[in-house]
């Protein structure tokens, strides 16, 4: 009798949720009804456009999917996403995302989260396509879409009765460009050639370096759906380089782990990761390994960052040829070490080569996705619950351990600087609060205006993620967590790189004071929405001048809207004394009499920022500033150095040209400009040649050439100034022949390793390049040059030094190894050459668009480079 109710309960669920093909009165199309080709078919990529046109298609003809849009992508296009579940879980989507929110921030009572994970569903969040050129993923989002609003097995049904799926297309404008390079190629020798501009306007791989500050619009529409409207159990970001020969990297992940991650969601990534491993072996696909390259310290991935919001994130890595063509592997093409196909226990089921197509990589993507759905509906109620207990846990927590908050003092060098970390920080579900009275913490008194962050809420280990200081440990010494031998082996060789940076602290890059509280904060405080701090007004009047800070990155848009109405202004060369203020060398001088007041109370206005009014005449020495000529290098060697170096000069407000080999090649670049930046492009011979011939299409191969070469340095000795970036400031040494030598050229990882960590500096704020920088200031280091001028024997022209490494605790926050070899050594130098300059900026002033902090050397260097 129990079987029978049993087997009528199920025929009554599968009746209530099964949808025919023609629920809406017309058939759901298959994909190649549409689109012309099947989905994984040779030769044949979906853009992101035919693929909403035939989700629309799917909407009008199936009641198991819902489009909504995520709003606007960095190129303009609208960013919609599916939802795809049961028609009734369709028809209560607000209920079951309320539900979501209340067991994420553990507003509620145990027993009445216990209740809600009962009623709840398991609201999963599947991206694809967020790397552009690892194509599978996008094209399986739209197979998985078809086929979950076509299914009619009994398990398929159980999913979409217990799961909510949000199905997002990562990078829409990526998904069209790689379409639009990769089809005319097909049949050519540039088939399989790489893209020759990056496949996202600013980031190119770097999109998946951006959550935890969300610059871009796309990571800021992704955000909002994961923390702020859906609050998902499990989201996973498919990706598509596994190591070789492996034909899918799944979990468990490789080491370090980030200790910032409630231990659940480990043991969860893990079991799902194990779930995928067995569907695989189940259905015959040989090749998921794990626990190597990819590990989970950085919190910048789209995945890491959730994980301390306590989502359990998967990471999985498809293995790709090139695009959708195909590609034949023997067992001599497979590193000595996996020829003999060895089992081992995170590679059970060595894949043994032959033929890898588009559609293979595609049918991985659909298995591994449908293995978290099932996980996601088999454990629904545990993994809601999940939810809630972690939050409660981690508030129960930081109430009786330190740090208890973060304490921001409103008075900072850049306020600015100070309201979008924290409105970032809102956006990423953080709690804010200002304080509405004096208090008293740690011996130290703070004001009325202070920001707190307190970390009594269920996503304060993101908090604690991002705000502390990371000390990297050094794997060497802890082989137990990684080698899985019988007996661990004491390793003495050269140090682990990182797979991404080892130290990030974010008020440490936006140049912030940022105190965590060792005892709790007894203060009365209110909520913020969003974060202001400057004021926004004009002080005095401004007869003669109005003067603007040189520390505020807030200053420079001022500047070029100024220079834009016309106006004129200079800096001033040395402190001077007005209104009983003494303010600093840089400060910004705006001639009243050469632009109109409304335009200045506008600007402070619209930009929140503090200008003061001079009404007496300055007695101080200046340089002459201009509306400076500028253009940036785009080498067809694409490089998210250079797409972010755009991105902060579109922040400002730069007006800019981008120039290509072939305009380097032509020369008369004086005629037109001022300034030229050279971002990093890795090296100097890769400037100067570029593409081989043969292995891109004509116009994109040779790079500036020798020719090219000569026409920039007649530019700087015309009195043009180059602007030379990271580690292509290499190229002022060896082609320009700076008077320097960078220490780290060709250094050797046992003597000196430092793979993204935060780095003291010690500025000359006297000169122009640091102007409205502290005479200490924290730096982003990555793959960055230290350099020891070469005497000029009494030159006048001999190069200057800007900044330096500090001589004592030059690590911030991060890992080093060999420091000694650079401190003391310079970072940034000003070199004469002949009329012009060459400006080396040794260090990555515009890292991912994140150290707000340094953005004002570039804007220095910029307006210094043009001044006369």
């Amino acid at each position: 009798m129990k079987l029978l109710k049993t087997n009528r309960a199920a025929l009554v669920l599968l009746l209530a949720i099964s949808v025919c093909p023609t629920a809406f009165g017309q058939s759901v199309p298959k994909p190649e009804e549409v689109l012309g080709f099947k989905i994984g078919e040779d030769y044949h990529l979906a853009t992101f456009t035919q693929a909403i046109d035939y989700f629309k298609r799917l909407a009008q003809s199936s009641d198991r999917i819902r489009l909504f849009d995520a709003g606007k992508t960095s190129m303009g296009q609208t960013m919609t996403y599916a939802v795809i579940s049961a028609p009734q879980n369709l028809a209560a989507l607000d209920k079951y995302k309320q539900t979501a929110r209340t067991l994420s921030l553990a507003k509620t009572s145990s027993a009445e989260a216990k209740k809600l994970a009962q009623e709840g569903r398991a609201i999963v969040y599947i991206d694809g396509g967020l790397h552009a050129s690892e194509c599978a993923p996008a094209q399986h989002n739209i197979q998985l879409a078809y086929d979950l609003a076509t299914a009619q097995d009994a398990k398929t049904l159980r999913i979409l009765n217990d799961v909510i799926l949000v199905l997002v297309f990562a990078n829409p404008d990526g998904m069209n460009l790689l379409a639009e390079w990769y089809h005319p190629n097909i049949g050519t020798p540039f088939e399989v050639s790489p893209m020759p501009y990056l496949y996202h306007k600013y980031a190119g791989h770097d999109n998946n370096r951006d959550s935890y500050i969300a610059n871009l619009i796309e990571t800021q529409n992704i955000t909002r759906l994961v923390n702020q409207e859906y609050y998902p159990v499990i989201l996973y970001n498919h990706h598509q380089t596994a190591p070789f020969p492996a034909r899918i990297w799944t979990p468990p992940n490789s080491e370090p782990t980030n200790p910032n991650v409630h231990p659940l969601v480990v043991r969860w990534q893990n079991i799902i990761g194990s779930a995928m491993g067995a569907a695989f072996d189940e259905e015959g696909k040989e090749g998921a390994i794990s626990r190597i390259v990819f590990d989970t310290w950085y919190p910048g991935y789209v995945t890491q960052v959730v994980d301390s919001h306590n989502i359990i994130s998967i990471l999985t890595e498809t293995a790709l040829y090139r695009y959708a063509t195909p590609h034949f592997y023997t067992l001599r093409e497979f590193p000595q070490a996996y020829q003999d196909l060895t089992m081992s226990a995170f590679y059970p089921s060595p894949w043994k080569g032959g033929w890898w197509r588009l559609k293979d990589a595609v049918d991985y993507c659909l298995t591994a996705s449908k293995a978290v759905l099932d996980i996601a509906s088999k454990y629904r109620e545990e993994l809601l619950f999940n939810k809630y207990r972690m939050g409660a846990d981690i508030i129960a927590k930081f109430k009786k351990e330190p740090p208890y908050a973060w304490i921001f003092p409103a008075q900072q060098s850049d306020p600015g600087n100070l309201s979008l970390l924290l409105d970032r920080m809102i956006l990423l579900g953080v709690d804010v609060y200002k304080a509405e009275e004096a208090f008293a913490c740690d011996g130290i008194t703070y004001p009325p205006g202070t920001f707190i962050v307190p970390m009594s809420q269920p996503f304060a280990l993101f908090v604690k993620n991002v705000f502390e200081e990371q000390r990297y440990p050094d794997m060497r010494k802890y082989p137990d967590l990684w080698q899985g031998l019988v007996s661990s082996q004491k390793f003495e060789g050269a140090p682990f790189e990182a797979y991404d940076m080892m130290g990030w602290t974010l008020p440490y890059q936006f140049g912030l004071k940022a105190l965590p509280a060792n005892t709790p904060v007894n203060v009365k405080m209110t909520p913020q929405k969003e974060v202001k701090t400057g004021t926004g007004e004009i002080r005095g009047r401004a007869s003669s001048a109005y003067l603007l800070s040189p520390a505020e990155n807030a200053s420079t848009t001022a500047l070029n809207r100024i220079f834009k109405a016309g106006g004129k202004a200079s800096w001033a060369k040395k402190p001077f004394t007005a209104q009983n203020i003494t303010w600093p060398e840089g400060t910004i001088i705006v001639h009243a009499s050469s632009i109109a007041p409304a335009v200045m109370d506008k600007l402070a206005k619209d930009l929140n920022i503090r200008i003061t009014g001079i009404a007496d005449n300055l007695k101080v020495e200046t340089y002459e500033l201009k509306k400076p000529r500028l253009a940036i290098y785009q080498a067809w060697l694409s490089s998210a150095e250079e797409g972010w170096t755009r991105f902060v000069l579109d922040q400002h407000e730069f007006e800019y040209a981008i120039l290509h080999d072939a305009d380097i090649r032509a020369g008369s670049l004086s005629e037109k400009y001022d300034v030229l930046i050279m971002p990093d492009y890795g090296s100097p011979e890769s400037v100067v040649n570029g593409y081989m011939k043969g292995t891109m299409p004509a116009n994109f191969i040779g790079g500036i050439t020798p020719n090219g070469l000569r026409n920039l340095k007649q530019f700087a000795e015309g009195g043009g100034a180059i602007i030379f970036m990271n580690s292509i400031s290499e190229m002022a040494v060896s082609d320009f022949g700076a008077p320097a030598r960078n220490v780290l050229k060709n250094v050797k990882s046992q003597d000196f390793l430092c793979s993204g960590s935060i780095l003291r500096l010690e500025f000359d704020t006297t000169h122009p390049l640091a102007y409205g920088m502290t005479k200490e200031s924290p730096v982003v280091f990555s793959d960055s040059c230290a350099f020891d001028i070469v005497p000029s024997y009494g030159s006048k022209k001999e190069a200057k030094s800007v900044a330096k490494y500090a001589g004592e605790n030059l690590l911030m926050s991060g890992w080093i190894h060999g420091e000694k070899l650079i401190q003391q050594k310079s970072a940034i130098l000003d070199v004469p050459f002949e009329k012009g300059k060459l400006i080396l900026l040794g260090i990555p002033i515009q890292f991912r668009g994140q150290p707000r902090g340094t953005f004002k050397l570039l804007f220095n260097a910029i307006f210094y480079g043009a001044a006369k």
